[in-house]
Formats: C-alpha cells, structure tokens, sequence
C-alpha cells in the first residue's frame, strides 16, 4: 500500500520540485540554435569513450552541436551545458551504462543537473571529484551500481537541493560510513539513501535535524538504530519522511509531534514498541499518508476516529493495536465525508462490530480488517462503498448472513471474507452488480451456494476459493461461462456429480486445481486429461476417479504439486517424467489400484521432496536412482516391493519421514540412513528385514532433547501418513510435524536393544515388537521421557525390567509381553496406572503387581500377612460395631412405637372398639384351632398305639 502511494505522490512532488528548480535556473526553454562551446563538447566525447553504451543510447553524439545530443541541455544564453540526464530508461540494468566515469566529467563547471541512475557503474566507487562540480543543484547517483563508501567530498556541493544515492538493487553496492557530510548541505531540500547501511547507525540524526530547507528525507533500508528522545527535532518544513526497514527496536521519540508540515509518514518494519502517540496525528493536520505497519505498537488507536479524517492512506497492519473498531454511538463516524482511500487495519486485535455508515467513505478503494477478531454481522451499509476495488474482511468472527447489497459494489475487483462463522446463502443477488470481480475468497464459512443452473454471472472471474462450502450435488454449471479462471478451490463443497464434459475447456489456462474431498465419479481425463501448460497445482484426492494417470501431467513444466490419493485410479506410474519438470516436488498417489515397478524416470524430477505411494499393489525393486533426490517425505508402505531397502542418506540427508511397512523388503538395515539427522519417523515394520538394528540410530539428532532443529522442514503441512500407535492406527496430518517415532516391528531382526536408543529422548512411539531380540532392554530406558506407546513383545529379551521405565510419566501403552523377562516388575509413578496382566503375559518369571504371582522374598511375605491379618481384624471390629449399634437400636425403637400405638388406642375409641373386637375373634379363632390340633393329636397318639 505504501507502494500504491509512494509511486503517486513522490513523482507528483519530484515534478513540481524540478518546476521549482527549473524557474531558479532560468532555463525553462532550450534554443535549437544554440552553440556548443567546443571545450565542454570535447569533454562530452571523452566521457562517452569511458562508456559502454549496449543499447546506443548515445548515437547522437556526434557532429558539432552537443546541445542538441540526446541528454544533454544546454544554457540559452552562455551556451554552457547545465543539464546532463543518462538515466538508464530500461527496467533492468541490462540495457544500461557500463564502463568508468571519465575525469573530463568534471571539465563540465557549470553543470547544475546530472542523472546518472539505474545504470552498472559497478566497477568503481563514487568519484571523489563530484567534488568539483560545485555548481550542481541536482545529483541522481540512484542503483547507478557504483560500491563503497560516499564520499565526504560531497559535502563541497554548497548549492545542491536534490540528492538521491539510493540503492534499488538486490546488493547493497554502497555504505556510508557518518552523514557528518551533510552538515555544509543547508540548501538541500531532497535526500535519499534508501538502502545505504550507515556504519554509524546510531549517529544519525544529528545531522539530519540541523537540514533546515529538508522537505523529502528518505532513509529506508539503512539499518538505522532507535532515534534518540533526548535530541530537540523541530523541522517546519519537512513535508515526507520514510524512515520505514530499519532496526529502531524503541518507542516513537516524542519529537515526532513537532513535524506540523508533514504529509507522508511511513515508520514500517522497524519493530517500534509501546502506545503510539495519537499526539502526532492530533498536531499534523497535512498528514495524509501514515504507515506503521509491521512493528509491535499498542494502544486504542481507533477510539477517536476525528485524527483520521483527513488522511487518504491509512496502514496499521501487524501490530497489537486493540479496542473496538468504532467506539462512537450506534457505530457511527464522525468524520463527515471521509477522504480515505486505502485502510489497512490487519493482523492487530481490534474487536467489535463494523460500522454502520460506510457511506462517508465514498473514495475509499482498500479495506483490509482481516485477522482481529470483529464481530457481528457485516452491515448492509457495505453496498455504499462505491469506490471499493479490493474487500479483506478474512479470519475474523463475523456472523449472521451475507447482505444482498454487497452486489452493488461495481467496481469490486476481491472480495474475501473467508475463515469466519458466516452462512446463510448466496444467491444471484449477491453478485449482481460485481461486473469486475476477478477473486473471490468464501471457504472455512457455512454458506450455501443457491444459484440457478442457468445462472450467468456478470463477471469473468480469475480466483475462486470455494472450499467448505455447499455448491449443490451438481458440478457448478455456471463455471461453464467463465474463460479466465487460474485458480480454482472447491474442496469439500459437497459435489457428487460425475465430471462435466465441458470442464477441460474452463481449465485449459488454469495454474491451481483443488477439488479435493468430493464425490466426483468419471474418467480423470476428463478433467486434466488435456495439455494445461501453466497447470502449478493440482489435488483431486478423496473422490471416485477412475482409469490410468494422464499422461498430459508430463508436458505441465510448470507442475510442482500433484495429488491424486484416495482415488480408484489402476493402471501404471507415469513414465515421461522429463527433467524439464524443475518445479515437481510433491507426488501423491496412495490410496489407489496403481500397479507396476516405480520408473526410471521418476528420477528426472530433481526437485522432487515429497513422494507418496503407499497403499497401492506395486512391486519390483526399488529403483536406485531415488538416492539422488533430496527427499523430504518418503511413504511407499502397504505395496508389494521387494528386494534390499535403498541406501538412503548416501547422497543425501534432508529425509524427516520414511515409512515403508508393510512390503517384502529384505536384508539388513543400511547403516547410511544414520546419516539423516533431521529424521523424526522411520517405520520399516511388517516386512522381512534381519540383521540387528544399529547402533548408529543415535545420530537422528532431530530426536534429541536438546535439539535445536525445527520440525517444520521445506514441506510443514499437507503431508498425512497412517501410523500404529498405542494399539490403534490413527492418520496424522497437520500435527504429523510433531511425531518422534520408530517402528521396526513384525520382522526378523535380531541382537541386542542399542543402548544409544536411549538418547533419543523425543521419541513418542518406539516399537520393536515381534522379532527375535535378545539380551537386556537398556537400563536408561526411563531417558525416553516423552514416550507414549513402547512394545518390545514377542521377542526374545531376558533380565528385569529397568526401574528406570517408571520415569515414562506419558506412557500410555505399554507391551512387554511373551518374552523371558525376570524378576519384580517395578512400580511407581506413572508406571502403577498400567495395571492390565497382559502387559507382562508370557514372561514366568515375573512376579508382582499388577500380577497375582508374589515375589520370593521372606519379608515381603511377612509384610503381606500382617497386612492380611490387620485388614481381617480391621473387618472383624467393623462387624462387630455394626451388631452392637444395631441391637443398641431395635429395644428403643420397639418401646416408642408400642407406646405410640397405645396412646392412639387411649384418644381413639373406634379405633379402641375395633382392636378390641379384633382380638376378640383372633382368640376365638385361636382356640377353636387348638381343640382342632389337640383332637387330631389324639386321634394319631390312639392310631399309633394299635400298631
């Protein structure tokens, strides 16, 4: 942004200050018939001698009138020449002057204007005797390639008013060594030294603040350290001040607020801290241009919005500004009419809603609130910015629906306003107006795309970012009018159609493809099965494509990232890979029913770093021409390879993840791979290899707990792989770059455990399960304090179990089963939360918990026992508390609830009568049973007394 202003103000200013110069020098006009006096002309030949000129800029310099050469102006009334202009007008230096600067330069005393800029003096310093020119008034020395230090002679140039030493190229060519030069400049009205390093970084100001006339101070680039607060600036005529890519590291010094003139402020990427000074906004009321992004400034800057309204450019991007956005009643401004055009308000963390009256910004152009956290609905005001070319509302909070009025905006040429909470849908309203969009950002929303299949969109689009939101069952049709398109991301956008047969004709100059995670059904041909020479990314993973890989993928130069995963794709890999392919570096293809052996000229593809294969059915041997990629992400696992696993890490050694499980790989380890220093996942399980594991392992310093590496590597994220961990197999993605693991496990290898193992200690999963190990496992096992899931079964170890494991605080799974480990298993600490038996099944000779088999030992058993006998008498004492309170209890309990029934007995004589009388009959009945029982006693005492 601060480009879009540099480049219209500054010419602006730079016309009007050579206007200036050009009246004070009294040669507004040039005469044709003006003569050249012979001494300067002879002069001008010479120096062109010291020329080369590749594009002849100079072929008029011949004959007798040099005030008619290209270049060169002369005096109208002394015939001198006052203005030499060599400007280089090419883009690069290609075309421009090389060579030396001949000394008959300076025989030129009465030249007032000398451009040399943008050409390739590279083979000398600065001429010392510029010195002598002393009647300049305008010195451009701009990228003119010349290296060392400025010269001090300059200060001999008492009349100069424009000085532009800048430095626009790549290398810094020259330096300057103090600015005490500047000093005898007091005319000079225009400095620039963008991109000249000071030496003195920190004496810069002195200097500076005693250029009274200074009106333009550009000092860019120059490794300025923090401007002094202590230093009294107080310039009333500096009107533009760039003092942005310097390494100030300080607050804002307070003298700032006595620039009253200025117009143009630009204080970016010097990682200024603390509250900025609404001060030098309220006291420069010319201020037009303020930029301050990309530093650590604080503060509620936007609280009082009248500092702002006479600004047109406004850039506060990356800072860590906060408060609400519009602070003022019912989101209202209280500018009036506002003359911005550019705001940038950015990566800060401002919060709140939008305003509502977005209609006093009618010049406005540039809005950029992504990344703070606004939120609330986007208003319907948004419509009036009829001025608005480019709208960044991304990674906020905002919520609610899209307004309709957002299609009025005419002139809208980007619209973004992903990654926020927004749905709703999106209709033919929404885009009715917006003739000239050309990108268009809606992904990580909820929206619905509700158009009708007949639908024309007024624009040609160039963008679009579609991913995560429903477009409809249907392919789009609407992309069927579109002729533009370079980018295309409709991801996850719930498509389940088969392929359009007009889709290659829209894709045909397409650079990035996505349509990644859908349904689409039908032959991949029919979507990159022509030539698309500009065609950078593609990434059609997670759909129902069908036949062989295109062999169109081949003429793409230009290809750098290809996905085609989790397809349904057959036939064989490709085999015209060229090596005109620089760009290739990402290869997926897992997840397919590609067979075959991986070709030869796969190795044509140098750049290559990630290459994914696995889960497929190919076979054969790996071919070895694969140690000459710089490999990043190797994953050829779940296929049928055979023979010997390469020699990785003989050439070279960027490996961070290498999985081939799951083949019939033979043979030992190569000990080369203890070369890969940066490798943080190795998994070579379920294959055939023997031969022990080596002791070299150590040397994955990337597994170090004191490593200082990164886990990003050129390739951070994208990359996915299945891994068995703690018992399951789980997929890891974006969190993959923080994965620490070995996997040797379900193959032949014997030996010991290296005990440099241990030294890995960022190791998350260590498995070496199910092969035939012997000897002890290390005893500094318990240095893998960050392991998670550690199996050693099915092996055949002997010894005890460390003490040291119950340090593995994060172990979460654990097997040690079915080997000939001995001795009491320790405990502990984390370790005592495992207590499943199958843990330690298969070792006899274990004993102790979680194990029922006691250790041999007699005062562990003594121990035990008493422990036992103690929690016997513990419970006998508890059962006899129990009956003695229970007994305590029952004779109350009867003598209350007897004397309750009695008084009821004694107050109520129903009740009374009735209980009585019941009695009564019970007692009746009573005897009547008893001469029945006593007369069939008799009966059988008499029937017993006949036998």
């Amino acid at each position: 942004m601060a480009l879009y202003f540099y480049t219209g103000f500054v010419p602006a200013l730079l016309c009007t200050l050579y206007v200036i110069q050009a009246l004070e020098f009294n040669h507004s006009k040039t005469l044709k018939n003006v003569s050249c006096i012979g001494a300067e002309r002879e002069a001008l030949l010479k120096f062109k001698q010291g020329l080369i000129d590749p594009s002849g800029h100079l072929w008029s310099w011949i004959g007798e009138g040099c005030c008619q050469w290209q270049g060169v102006k002369c005096n109208e009334k002394t015939g001198h020449v006052f203005k030499l202009d060599l400007r280089n007008p090419c883009d690069g230096f290609e075309c421009g002057f090389r060579g030396k600067i001949h000394p008959a330069l300076y025989k030129l005393k009465h030249l007032k204007y000398l451009d040399l800029s943008f050409n390739n003096f590279s083979t000398q310093k600065i001429p010392d005797s510029l010195a002598s020119l002393q009647k300049l008034e305008f010195l451009n020395l701009s990228s003119a390639g010349f290296y060392g230090h400025i010269s001090n002679q300059l200060s001999n140039l008492s009349c100069l008013q424009y000085l532009d030493v800048s430095n626009s190229w790549w290398w810094p060519s020259i330096t300057a060594e103090n600015l005490q030069w500047l000093f005898a400049l007091s005319n000079l009205k225009y400095l620039d030294l963008s991109y000249v390093p000071l030496l003195k970084p920190e004496e810069w100001l002195g200097p500076i603040r005693m250029l009274s006339s200074l009106e333009f101070l550009i000092l860019k680039g120059c490794y300025l350290e923090g401007a002094s607060g202590s230093l009294h600036v107080n310039s009333t005529s500096l009107r533009f001040l760039d003092l942005s890519y310097n390494i100030m590291n300080s607050s804002i010094p307070p003298w700032f607020q006595n620039l009253s003139k200025l117009e143009h402020l630009d204080l970016s990427f010097n990682n200024l801290q603390g509250i900025f000074p609404t001060v030098i906004l309220e006291n420069s009321r010319w201020l037009r241009f303020l930029d301050v992004s990309k530093n650590g400034l604080e503060g509620e800057l936007l609280k009082n919005m009248s500092n702002f309204c006479n600004l047109q450019e406004l850039n506060l991007h990356s800072n860590q500004f906060s408060g609400r956005i519009s602070s003022t009643k019912d989101g209202a401004l209280i500018c009036g009419q506002s003359c911005m055009k550019t705001v940038d308000i950015s990566g800060n963390n401002f919060s709140g809603h939008l305003p509502n009256q977005f209609g006093n910004f009618k010049d406005l152009e540039f809005l950029d609130l992504s990344w703070n956290s606004i939120s609330g609905p986007i208003p319907i005001t948004v419509g009036q910015l009829s001025s608005l070319r480019k709208l960044y509302l991304s990674s906020n909070k905002l919520s609610g629906n899209i307004p309709e009025s957002i299609g009025q905006l005419s002139n809208l040429e980007v619209m973004d306003i992903s990654d926020n909470q927004l749905d709703g849908f999106v209709s033919e309203l929404h885009f009715a107006n917006l003739t000239n969009l050309t990108m268009l950002y809606f992904y990580l929303n909820e929206l619905v795309i509700n158009v009708s299949a007949s639908w024309v969109p007024p624009f040609q689009i160039q963008v679009i970012f579609m991913s995560n939101c429903k477009v409809g069952l249907g392919f789009p049709s609407w992309l069927r009018t579109q002729r533009n398109i370079s980018v295309l991301y409709m991801s996850n956008a719930s498509i389940s159609d088969e392929v359009p047969y007009w889709l290659p004709e829209v894709l045909s100059n397409t650079e990035q493809l996505d349509l990644s995670s859908n349904t689409l059904r039908g032959n991949i041909s029919q979507i990159i099965g022509k030539k698309m020479p500009l065609l950078r990314l593609v990434s059609l993973s997670g759909n129902k494509l069908s036949s062989g890989i295109p062999n169109s993928l081949c003429m793409s130069d230009e290809l750098s990232f290809l996905d085609l995963s989790k397809n349904q794709l057959s036939g064989r890999l490709l085999q015209c890979w060229r090596k005109a392919q620089a760009n290739l570096e990402w290869i997926s293809l897992g997840g397919n029913k590609l067979n075959g052996q991986i070709p030869n000229s796969l190795c044509y593809l140098e750049q290559l770093g990630v290459l994914s294969l696995h889960e497929n059915g190919l076979n054969g041997v790996l071919p070895q021409c694969l140690l000459k990629l710089d490999l990043v992400n190797l994953d050829l696992s779940d296929n049928q390879f055979i023979g010997r696993i390469p020699s990785f890490g003989q050439h070279y050694r960027s490996f961070r993840i290498i999985d081939l499980e799951k083949n019939y790989f033979t043979g030992d380890i190569p000990l080369q791979l203890c070369h890969l220093a940066n490798l943080q996942y190795l998994s070579f399980a379920h294959n055939n290899l023997s031969g022990g594991i080596p002791r070299c392992f150590n040397n994955f310093s990337q597994m170090w707990v004191n490593s200082t590496a990164t886990p990003y590597g050129r390739f951070p994220l994208g990359f996915s792989i299945m891994v068995d961990i703690k018992g399951t197999s789980r997929e890891f993605t974006t969190t993959l770059r923080y994965l620490f693991s070995i996997d040797l496990s379900s193959n032949s290898l014997d030996g010991q455990i290296p005990k440099g193992l241990t030294r890995l200690a960022r190791l998350q999963n260590l498995n070496l399960s199910q092969n035939n190990l012997i000897g002890e496992i290390p005893s500094d096992i318990g240095n893998l304090r960050n392991l998670e899931s550690f199996d050693l079964s099915h092996n055949k170890l002997s010894g005890e179990i460390p003490s040291s494991i119950s340090n593995l605080d994060f172990l979460g799974c654990l097997d040690l089963s079915f080997n000939n480990l001995s001795g009491p298993i320790p405990s502990g600490n984390h370790l005592s939360t495992l207590n499943d038996q199958s843990i330690y099944r298969g070792n006899d000779r274990l004993c102790g918990a979680p194990l029922l088999k006691f250790c041999p030992g007699e005062d562990h058993n003594d121990k035990d026992a008493q422990d036992g006998h103690n929690m016997i008498e513990d419970e006998s004492n508890e059962g006899d508390s129990i009956v003695v309170w229970f007994y305590s209890g029952l004779g109350p309990g009867f003598a209350v609830a007897l004397l309750g029934f009695c008084c009821i007995l004694h107050f109520k004589q129903s009740w009374r009568i009735s209980y009585f009388w019941a009695v009564d009959r019970i007692i009746k009945k009573l005897s009547i049973a008893r001469i029945i029982i006593l007369h069939w006693l008799k009966r059988a005492f008499q029937f017993r007394l006949r036998k």
